[in-house]
This record gives C-alpha cells, structure tokens and sequence, in this order.
C-alpha cells in the first residue's frame, strides 16, 4: 500500500495490553511507574555537581557508535521513502539475504504493522548498516551495563538503558526534515518495535533462573521507561505532551475527547473508569468520536489477525474512516470475505449489520460502549505520559562531555560544567584520531563513561570508585595494652617490624578500601562494605595470630576468652563529605565524614562497668553469651528496667547489612534461619540468647572466594547516636557457640 501524506502514524493497538500488564502490577503496589525511570546518580562511581546543584553522570560517545545510530536511522527513512511514498517496487533477489534472526524481526514487525511494506522491512533489517547496526549498539550497551552492575554493585542497567533511549531519541530528532509523516510512522513503528523485542530477548537470556523478585525488578526497571514517544521524530516539549494532538492521535484517540475523558476519570475514580465509556456517548460528539476511535483501533486489531492489510487504509485515514462508518464506501470482495472469515470479532459483526442495510442496521448493537479497547488506550495514553517526562528529567542527568574534549586547541583542564556543555551543539567533534585520543585518556583516567562498541570494555576505567562507601570504626587500645605487657620494650619493634606492616597490607590490598585516620586507639575505614568485611575478617584472624604467637600459642585449642578484645562497628548511613586544608603551622589536614561516622563512634560501646555486671549476671545465672556484642535489659533498683550496650567483637548496623546483603545477592548464596526454643534445645545448652530471639544469616561466598561462611546474628536495637538502630554481630568462627551453630546444621548453606 502507498503510505498517503494524509495518514496519522499510529500505534499497535496490541501494545495497550503489552503495557498495560506492566502498569498493573506497579500500580497494585500502590507505586508510580514513573519512579521507575529514575537514575540513581549518586550511587554510581562517577558523577559530578553541576554548576545549577544537580548532580550528573559525564559521559562520551565513541564516533563509531554514534556513525552506527545515525547511518542505520538515516536508511530506515530513505526506504521508507522509497518503498511507501514513491512505491519502488524491486526484485528479492537485489535484497539483501535473510538470516533466522532477521527473519524473526521480519515477521514480528509485519505481525504488528501488515500495512508496513515488505520491501522496506526486509531491506533494512537484511542490511548490516541497517537494523543489525542499531541492535549492535543496543546490546552491547546493555550488556556492558549488565557488567558493570555486577562488579560495582551499582545500579547501571537502568541508568544505561535511559542513556540508549537518549542516543536514539536524540538521533531520530537529528533526521532531515523529508516526508515528515513517514517518518514519524516508520520510527515508530520499526524502531520502537524492534527495540522491545530486542530488549525481551535479551531480558530472557539473563535473567533466566533469576530469583523472581530480581528477575520483575529488573524487567520493570527496563521496560517502563519505553515509551512509543521515544521514537517520534516530532518531540514536543514535556510541558506539552499530555495535550499534543499528534501524540494523542498516535495512540488511535481523538484530541477532542481526551479532556472529557479525563474530567470523566476524575469524577468517577479509578476503580469506576469502566463507565467512562457511556457517559462519553451520551452527546451526539462524543458517540462519534467514541465509535471513530473504537473502529479504527478494531480495525487494525482485524488486519493484525487476519493478515489483510487492506484495513490500514480506513485505520490511517480518519476522512476514509468516517465514509466507512456512514455506509459511503463499497467495500471489495476480499474484504467482505476477510469481514466473513472473522465473524467473532465485534467489529467485523457490526460492518456486516451495517453493510445490510435497513431495519438491521438502524436497530444494530453499539460495542464501542461495552469493547474496552478505547479505554484502555486512553489509560496507556495518560501513563506513558507520566513516564515519558520522568524519563526525560533523568536522562538530563547523563551530561555530554564530548564536545569539551574533542574541540580542537583546547586544552583539557577537567570537565565543564552543564551550562557549558548544554551550549555546545549535539555530537559535533571527536571524529580524528586526537579527539578520540582525547575520549580514551579521559576514560582511563576514570573522568567519564566513554560509549564504546566493543563489547569487552567497561563502562568505566574503575579508577572513580562509588561514594556509596560504608564506615568502619576499628577499637584496638585494649589489644595494644594486653601486648604492651607481653612485649615489655620490645613494644616500638613489635609496632615496627609486625603489627602495622600487617595492618597496612590488608589495607594496600584493596583499591576500594580507604584508610581515612589511624592512631595508637584505632583505625577509622572506608569503602565497599564488601572490603570492610573481608578487611575486618583478616584482621581479627591476624591479630589473634599475633597475640598466639606472642604467648608462645598457648590458646591454639580455639578458646576465646583469654584473647584481648579488638572491636568494630560498620555502618552505611549517610553520603560522604569532604574538606583538605593545608595550614602553615599544622600542615595538611583532611576530614571525610558522613552519618555513619557518628553511627559507628557509638557503636564502639566498651564500658567497663557495663562489661562488669553483664559478667556478674551470666556468672549468676550460670550462662555465657553466644557472641561479643550484647544488647542486654538490667534491672535497677527502682524495678525498672536499663538497656545496656557492650561490643567487643564485629558489629553491623541494618544499613551495612542491607548493603551487605544486596551487594552478594548474585555472588553467594544466603540462608536465614529463626530456630525456635525447642531447636536451640540441646545445642546451645548453657548459651544466653538475644532478648530479640535468635535469629541468624549465614552467607557462603562463591568458589572462587573461598573461605569459611560468614555467620551474623541479630543481637538487639539499642541506641547508637541518638537513633535507635537494629544491630548485628559477624560472629567469631572460633567461638564455642558458633562452632556447635555450624557442626549440629542450625546454619545450612548447601
């Protein structure tokens, strides 16, 4: 069919409930779809403060990805010229060949669009400057952002995939301004509709075996934000969308019933839109436009059912449509037939009532008002606007730094700041060997996210590391002392030659670790909570090696007791904040700190009075405490009850447990476990319990790690800087109680 100027582009009407069993499940838990469209700025390794506040992701595109975009849409609307404005027949033959995978694209667009000419779909998907060169770039961008969500434990799938719908968007609205309504048409159509199916499919192959949760989380988190609106050449401005009446068009409503529809949703709530559609119809306006949208949308669903693509005629032309509707039009035989074949569906049953003639189609039935099609356009309509604005505000935080770099005889002083880069003009720049020269030196140098087609490189260089850093609060004064007297004079050479060469190479051995203050009472971290952990881990084992070693190993049966007390509290409150000073006099001073500084400072709670009577009542009571760190009730002499705090082993708060948690979720695997009195029976004879109940994770690191399981315990909420906080122990595996825990199987991790 020759596409005509006159025509409206338009959406599949089988997308409404592709979109809408999206929305429903969000809206069901009482969230916005929108929400799913934001990028996390701060948690990702590398971002930067704007010059109006905001915060923003520098990035880059390599020429060759940018070449990719712009040939393979550039051709799409060439073809589409040629094939359904000019009518260019040619022979298969001079087509490129087909493969299974271009096939399947083929076949999924023509299933979706049987007005689409064949030539033209065969053409550009068959080409590999065609849609083999967009789908190149979409997949290796999100398989990157697949990789570098896993080794940053930052969320870069979605914030990647905002970033992909820019570039498209961005290059579509770049195309020349030639037969403007195929244009729109044909992205639309084409493009949006290969990017979901590519998007599914690559959605399935990993995710596949995901544990459920994950598996929708990650679904919503790309799929929301693919809006047919991405893919238009016309972009009205956001403030404009909900009421462009080529957009409401392009979802087969007409402008003029929309607001009414909107009055009506209002007035009837949610709940009760369903009688939207017959207090619409009650005005000779509203029945007309009401039964127009109904049979056009139906009458694209007939042509995508029966493959008869002569329907797209009525469906793309609204002055046609309406001849149809008053009975001006002699319909053909193939499609009376196709009308017959398809006598189940309500628009075919009523053309055939109204093809009669008389009595029958005076008195015919009117499905419009009881077929939901047009209300659920509508729905879709008002929601894809809601998101396609959310997602517009949040790829604004992807700040394009190319044009800086790549201008020639300028210099690179760092990057600019978005007014700056906002007053440059697109991708201009970066297409010689020094300006792409210029985009590899800045990715090494961890400044931004460079766009590269090769699937192998990451996003970033890993040089910038995420500010979502975790604190540790390192107590060891107590452990010194104990060595102090071990030691005698020999105390500055133990110091010297064993205690802090070690201490620094647990430190050195991690790029992600930070070591912000280090002194004769302890040690203040900061990182990835995964650092933290292990870094804790070998310290604790390496301090009591030191101290083994030092009593000439009189403790190697594994007892805990005799062992001087090194204490640590982690935490993840809070962002970092940082000032360096150079003075005169002091010198160069620096001070990082956030929330959870604050947090762990309180969390090295080792009062020896509190140690005292927590002693003096397990000795009373004939019990000893599973771990280090008690949360415990004493009652005081007038009746009332006294939380008290002590910590002598590894505390985490609620916030690095998340972390934790969330950070090993595809790494490890983890077991929780509330064992009731009946089970803790006979195997923690003679152990204290938490007040809060035992309540335990284990956590067995992959293969690869190696090493014992982490075992945590819930150990109570007391209140640490003001603010009651749920605290956990990473328990010692040389205890009594955590060994009996693992050998009678209360903690399993196969």
């Amino acid at each position: 069919m020759k596409y005509k100027e006159t025509a409206k582009p338009m959406i599949s009407p089988d997308y409404f409930d592709f979109r809408w069993s999206w929305y429903t499940p969000v809206l069901n838990r009482q969230e916005r779809p929108a929400d799913h469209c934001a990028v996390e700025v701060r948690r990702l390794p590398i971002h930067m403060a704007g010059r109006d506040a905001g915060e923003y992701i520098p990035f880059a595109v390599q020429a060759d990805v940018e070449n990719a975009l712009k040939i393979s849409l550039r051709r799409l609307q060439d073809y589409a010229v040629r094939y359904m404005v000019r009518g260019e027949k040619v022979s298969a033959h001079t087509l490129p060949p087909m493969d299974a995978k271009v096939r399947a694209m083929v076949a999924y667009l023509r299933k979706q669009n049987p007005h689409l000419s064949r030539d033209l779909l065969h053409h550009w998907c068959a080409e590999q400057q065609g849609a083999a060169a967009l789908l190149n770039v979409c997949e290796v961008l999100w398989e990157q952002g697949w990789k570098q969500d896993q080794a940053d434990a930052a969320p870069w799938v979605p914030a990647v995939n905002v970033l992909l719908l820019r570039l498209i968007r961005t290059a579509i609205a770049a195309l020349p301004d030639e037969e403007g309504a195929t244009t729109n048409h044909v992205m639309l159509c084409v493009v949006g509709g290969l990017y979901v199916w590519a998007l599914q499919e690559f959605l399935k192959r990993y995710l596949e075996g995901v544990v459920e949760v994950a598996r929708i989380s990650n679904y919503e988190a790309m799929m929301l934000p693919v809006t047919p609106m991405v893919f238009l050449r016309h972009q009205p401005a956001s403030t404009l969308l909900a009421d462009d009446s080529r957009l409401i068009r392009i979802y087969g409503l007409e402008p003029e019933i929309v607001p009414q529809m909107r009055y009506l949703s209002d007035k009837v709530g949610a709940r009760n839109d369903g009688g939207i559609l017959s207090l619409l119809a009650r005005d000779k306006m509203g029945a007309h436009l009401l039964r127009r949208t109904w049979a056009r949308l139906s009458l694209w669903k007939l042509a995508m059912k029966s493959g008869h693509g002569g329907w797209m005629r009525w469906v793309l032309d609204a002055k046609r449509l309406d001849q149809l509707l008053g009975g001006q039009v002699k319909l053909d035989a193939a499609a009376l037939a196709n009308l017959q074949a398809n006598s189940d569906e309500p628009v075919a049953v009523w053309l055939l009532t109204q093809l009669q003639g008389g009595r029958a189609a005076k008195n015919g039935d009117e499905p419009w008002l009881r077929d939901k099609i047009t209300l659920m356009a509508f729905r879709v309509f008002e929601e894809d606007v809601r998101v396609e604005v959310a997602r517009r505000k949040a790829e604004s935080s992807w700040m394009d730094c190319k044009a800086d770099l790549v201008s020639p005889g300028k210099q690179r002083t760092g990057l600019v700041g978005i007014s700056e880069v906002r007053a440059q003009a697109g991708l201009r720049g970066g297409r010689n060997a020094d300006g792409e020269k210029r985009l590899i030196e800045a990715w090494l140098e961890g400044e931004l996210v460079l766009i590269q087609s090769d699937v192998t490189k990451a996003l970033h260089s890993g040089r910038t590391l995420s500010l979502r850093h975790g604190c540790m609060r390192v107590e060891w004064s107590d452990y010194l002392a104990r060595v102090c007297t071990l030691t005698g004079f020999k105390t500055s050479r133990f110091l010297d030659d064993r205690f802090m060469p070690g201490f620094f190479a647990i430190v050195e051995g991690r790029d992600d670790l930070f070591l912000d203050e280090c002194s004769g009472s302890g040690c203040m971290l900061r990182g990835s909570i995964l650092s933290l952990i292990d870094a804790a881990l070998q310290l604790r084992e390496q301090l009591r090696l030191l101290h083994l070693d030092l009593v000439g190993g009189a403790d190697a049966g594994g007892g805990t007791d005799s062992l001087p007390k090194v204490t640590m509290c982690m935490d993840m409150t809070g962002e970092w904040a940082f000032s360096e000073i150079k003075h005169s006099k002091s010198g160069a001073h620096r001070i990082v700190f956030s929330l959870a500084v604050s947090q762990v400072e309180a969390g090295i709670a080792r009062d020896a009075g509190v140690a005292h009577m927590i002693r003096a009542r397990d000795e009373m009571l004939n019990q000893r405490p599973i771990g280090s760190v008690n949360v415990e009730s004493i009652n005081i002499g007038s009746g009332e009850a006294v939380q008290i705090f002590y910590n002598a082993g590894i505390a985490l708060t609620a916030s690095a447990m998340k972390e934790l948690t969330g950070a090993l979720r595809h790494k490890a695997k983890i077991y929780e476990y509330r064992p009731t009195a009946s089970q803790v029976e006979g195997v923690l004879d003679g152990f204290r319990l938490p007040l809060c109940g035992l309540e335990l994770l284990a956590i067995q690191r992959s293969a690869e790690k190696g090493g014992p399981p982490l075992l945590l315990m819930k150990v109570g909420r007391p209140n640490l800087g003001g603010v009651d906080v749920e605290l956990y122990e990473l328990l010692d595996g040389c205890t009594d109680a955590a060994r009996l825990i693992v050998e009678k199987g209360m903690a399993r991790w196969q």
